[in-house]
């Protein structure tokens, strides 16, 4: 097995960039890797996994799949591949993309958002299904698409959190912090508090003042790392192209956000640890308001044993079975699953998520809706005949949105938001060019512009 490394050591050496110098002699990373010994370490870790993690996670898994099985695990009847809607209907869909590292300036990194909106709509009534709105007309409504932010920081003389805060506040719509912060407290209360009035003798009346700036909305401020940062900024513009549309004229049926309806919440003070959390609260009371369904969808996703679900739907109901499965949390009738119930943040925080397949070719999905509106729109209180209809009425609806060969099993309109704004090594490349030749008009020093070992070749 290891005739060709042996025989083609030297010239690999030559050109690896894992080997390195030692007491005078180049030591070779594939001598560590390609023996016996490394082999045996792997053989240790998998090992203590299954014994550790698996064997409890089993455990876990079967108190639940009975239940899963029976209750919250099932199938829907497609729309015909002929259908015409009764009422065809908008979809819009958001998508971010960046890099938190476009140029760095000695202790300062340059961070690089980009944001695209889609609306498509399904029109069954011509040969084009799903056909996108016009990029003007888009534009006209919402802005430039894609839509690129920059933001800056330095990592240590402490300004991370006044300038994150300025980003944030430049990038989200409502202005006003104290009507983007009530929404999740009118939500997280069931409407006990609607007004700064009903804060008064509450557990959040000392918490006031923290809750009129956005700077102070950074609760996280000594965990401000760059990926940390970047990620805020790129939740924030999202939600704000997604604001956008919810206060536009386009009249969506659906507002699709990539990932998790996940709000972080700080421990002591329970409420969001980020603006961003306060800002997903304002969108989803934003979509009650305007009877637009707001849901985000996630192909990367935590969900415990999704294989396993996967593997029973297909047992249940065959080889190419579209299904759905709903996952409770300890707030609906027969509470949550034994398999995520130490992990915080499944299921998230005000919102509903089920896993769900499309198509056998690909693994499932996460989706995840706003609570407050499932409960006024899918379950029906008493009767799970009643609210199982309403689930397959929606699935039905997502599925048929998700039938485009190139992304077969995944919305249509993520998909080309996905395509419209995401960063690839060329778009970085350019940009990263552009921003030299920018700094060179300036008559700026270009040395301290280059990327970090640049100079070593490492």
């Amino acid at each position: 097995m290891l005739a060709f490394y042996d025989t083609e050591k030297t010239e690999i050496q030559r050109s690896c960039k894992s080997c390195k110098i030692v007491d005078g002699e180049l030591e070779f990373m594939l001598d560590k890797i390609l023996t016996e010994k490394f082999r045996r370490t792997l053989k240790m870790v998998f090992t203590d996994i299954q014994n550790q993690q698996d064997r409890r996670d089993e455990q876990e898994f079967a108190k639940d799949e009975t239940r899963i099985k029976e209750r919250l695990l099932d199938t829907f009847t497609p729309y015909r591949p002929d259908v015409i809607l009764d009422n065809d209907f908008r979809i819009a869909a958001i998508d971010g993309s960046g890099s938190d590292s476009l140029m760095t300036l000695d202790d300062i990194r340059i961070h690089l958002i980009s944001t695209s909106t889609i609306i498509v709509d399904t029109n069954t009534r011509s040969e084009n299904l799903f056909s996108p709105l016009e990029r003007s007309t888009l534009e006209a409504e919402l802005g430039e698409q894609p839509h690129v932010e920059i933001h800056w920081h330095s990592g240590v003389r402490n300004d991370a959190r006044e300038k994150l805060a300025e980003t944030l506040a430049n990038i989200y719509p409502l202005k006003d912090v104290v009507k983007l912060t009530l929404p999740f407290f009118q939500d997280y209360t069931k409407g006990r508090i609607s007004s700064f009035s009903d804060f008064t003798e509450t557990e959040y009346e000392k918490h006031v003042p923290r809750l009129r700036e956005i700077d102070s909305l950074i609760s996280r401020e000594q965990q401000l790392t760059n990926p940390i940062v970047h990620e805020e900024i790129r939740k924030t513009s999202e939600y704000a192209a997604a604001r956008k549309v919810l206060m536009s004229d386009t009249n969506p049926k659906y507002l699709l956000l990539d990932g998790a309806l996940s709000v972080f919440m700080h421990f002591v003070r329970h409420y969001p640890s980020m603006p961003s959390g306060f800002m997903l609260r304002d969108l989803c009371v934003l979509a009650r308001q305007k009877n637009v369904i707001l849901c985000a969808v996630s192909k990367n996703h935590t969900i415990p044993f999704a294989h396993r679900i996967a593997n029973m739907a297909r047992d249940v109901f065959g080889e190419n079975a579209k299904w759905f499965c709903h996952l409770p949390s300890n707030e609906d009738p027969e509470g949550g699953l034994h398999i995520y119930e130490d992990r915080t943040y499944i299921p998230p925080m005000l919102a509903v998520p089920y896993l769900y397949s499309f198509s056998r070719d690909n693994r499932p999905s996460r989706i995840d809706f706003d609570r407050i509106w499932w409960l006024e729109n899918i379950f029906v209180p008493g009767d799970s005949g009643a609210t199982r209809a309403n689930e397959k009425a929606l699935f039905a609806e997502l599925e048929f949105m998700s039938r485009d060969a190139r992304w077969y099993g995944y919305p249509v309109p993520l998909a080309l938001a996905h395509e419209s704004c995401k960063l690839g090594y060329e778009d970085l490349r350019l940009a990263k060019e552009v921003c030299m030749d920018v700094r060179s008009e300036m008559n700026l020093e270009r040395r301290e512009a280059q990327p970090l070992r640049a100079d070593y070749d490492l």
